[in-house]
């Protein structure tokens, strides 16, 4: 009687513990890197400002203030790496978000949900590295 059981419970035990490993992969953080181009001349904006997600560069002037790169685990999605993007965005104090690359990928270097994105601020020139050129 209780081979019987064991014997039904050892399947059932063992997709439990297949299940558990499976979302403690799903849920690791995404990586996420930061490399900045240039100062953004704004303040940090909180973790959960509303950036928006551009696909392609705007029609008007912008400045590319930070280049920010992001890999999830194998199996997530653009849904679980982006958030990740979007509070690096806001740290950096860009006006919007540029998605160059998203995709899930698998080579010899990176494994995963992979995105490159650019940070960028509205406007031709840095107020902060604009210098005054002095009246004659």
């Amino acid at each position: 009687m209780v081979r019987a059981i064991a014997s039904r419970m050892l399947p059932i035990a063992a997709l439990a513990l297949f299940a558990a490993g499976c979302s403690a992969i799903t849920s690791a953080p995404p990586e996420v890197t930061v490399a900045e181009i240039e100062p953004s001349g704004n303040a940090a904006k909180p973790p959960d400002c509303n950036m928006p997600v551009l696909r392609r560069d705007p029609l008007g002037d912008f400045r590319k203030v930070a280049i920010i790169e992001a890999v999830g685990s194998v199996y997530a999605h653009e849904s679980d790496v982006l958030p990740a993007v979007l509070r690096k965005a806001c740290e950096t104090g860009a006006d919007a978000v540029v998605v160059i690359a998203s995709k899930s990928q698998t080579s010899e270097s990176m494994t995963g949900y992979y995105i490159n994105s650019v940070a960028i601020v509205y406007g031709k020139e840095n107020p902060v590295g604009a210098v005054a050129v002095p009246a004659r």
